[in-house]
């Protein structure tokens, strides 16, 4: 067998790229597990993060859904209260509607009664008018009415005695 040194050359060269090959591939996979490692610490790094972050919105959603809790029991308390006042308004407006009739009602009577005495008001005026001259010569009326009695008397002597 001959060997030619060129042959053996090559071959050598060829050896030492296959090492040089599967040293970079080695450095390659070292590198890749490497970056893998950092990757994944990375990652647990985010992730542990990310549980804080998450555990912190998760306090602070306990914390507003508290205050919302809180502020809803509010709002209903609010809502009952306002749905109170609005069924006692409702009851204070039958009651006040009931009332307003019976002083229409009562109002209704004494313009009625109203409207009689002034009738009678002005019919006893106008007997009062009629009258008027009686009254004012009373004193003279009965003077003459005496003097009539007298008269009367004087004609029957039996009553006298």
């Amino acid at each position: 067998m001959d060997i030619n040194p060129w042959t053996v050359r090559n071959a050598k060269e060829e050896e030492v790229e296959e090492v040089d090959a599967n040293a970079e591939a080695s450095e390659d996979a070292e590198e890749a597990e490497e970056i893998e490692e950092v990757d994944s610490n990375a990652e647990t790094v985010e992730d542990a993060e990310e549980a804080e972050e998450v555990d912190e919105e998760s306090a602070l959603m306990d914390t507003n859904a508290g205050a919302v809790a809180e502020g809803v029991d509010r709002l209903v308390e609010a809502i009952n209260s306002a749905i109170a006042t609005i069924e006692d308004l409702r009851r204070e407006n039958v009651e006040l509607k009931q009332q307003s009739q019976a002083l229409q009602s009562d109002v209704s009577r004494l313009e009625e009664e109203r409207v009689a005495l002034r009738s009678e008001r002005d019919r006893l005026q106008d007997i009062y008018d009629d009258n008027v001259l009686l009254i004012d010569n009373k004193a003279e009326i009965l003077d003459k009415v005496e003097a009539m009695l007298q008269r009367l008397n004087s004609l029957n002597p039996e009553k006298n005695e």
